[in-house]
């Protein structure tokens, strides 16, 4: 990924999507912001305990930097579903509460509006951007190991196919800042969900854990979906293992703040 200063706020941006001039896209570090202590300082999640004045002056400095209009930042409301959602200018029409409604329970947004920033919110989670240059058309995917294991971003390439007609093939993707197959440590409820590709021994060696890799997970799942291997960006960037630059509720625990991972066509 590319580290990318604006304004004195630092966000990253993935090589393969930032040659598209019709596209801004971001994955926020957790530093640029107003919010303290845990949650110091660019939080831009509302459900951890941070002060609403906060996340929004947050919000509102993100937008600021990057010419987005605050009233288009979208952000669905994730519990770990592989609910894939469509943004369409009848949800703009919607009051604040409705528009609240349609995004509950919601783990990707896809859009092909222009000026409308989609995005979803991790602290160790996979952000997955995904981009159709011919259709214009682009998605964020918000992927926990509930989501994986439901295959969420294997969904949301699905209706992206099915609703505007994209090709997979033409199809560029990137996986941002997130827990490393190094790190994440899981208990056998949840690895034995996954293929044993997928996750390896902790060391030393514990009978009921293992190191599950959602990285890997996620990249095949696109690969099977029909995006080509040249088209996938994975950042390799582990958010537990650099606590200057980002928030970990593995870490840190869920009173932490959270990054946004972002995506819109201008």
């Amino acid at each position: 990924m590319i580290s990318v200063v604006k304004k004195e706020l630092s966000v990253l941006q993935f090589a393969n999507l930032s040659g598209f001039s019709e596209l801004l896209h971001f994955s926020t570090t957790r530093v640029g912001g107003f919010s303290t202590n845990n949650y110091s300082s660019l939080n831009l999640g509302f459900n951890s305990g941070d002060l609403p004045e906060n996340v929004v002056g947050n919000r509102i400095k993100l937008c600021v930097v990057n010419g987005i209009n605050p009233d288009r930042l979208v952000f669905p409301k994730q519990t770990h579903t592989a609910t894939v959602k469509t943004i369409t200018s009848l949800f703009f029409n919607l009051d604040k509460e409705d528009q609240k409604r349609f995004l509950n329970e919601t783990d990707a947004v896809i859009t092909d509006l222009q000026g409308v920033c989609i995005a979803v919110k991790t602290a160790d989670c996979v952000p997955i951007l995904l981009f159709d240059p011919k259709q214009k058309v682009v998605a964020a995917v918000h992927a926990g190991w509930r989501g994986t294991v439901q295959n969420i971003v294997s969904m949301t390439i699905h209706k992206m196919v099915e609703e505007f007609g994209c090709e997979p093939s033409s199809l560029f993707a990137g996986i941002g800042p997130s827990i490393s197959p190094e790190i994440y440590e899981v208990g056998e409820e949840v690895w034995k969900q996954f293929t044993p590709e997928f996750y390896h021994s902790t060391n030393p060696a514990k009978a009921d854990k293992r190191l599950l890799d959602l990285w890997s997970a996620n990249y095949q799942q696109m690969v099977f979906s029909g995006v080509p291997v040249t088209h996938i960006e994975v950042a390799r960037i582990c958010t537990w293992s650099d606590p200057v630059r980002f928030f970990s509720a593995r870490r840190d625990g869920v009173r932490t703040g959270r990054m946004a991972t972002g995506i819109m066509l201008r």
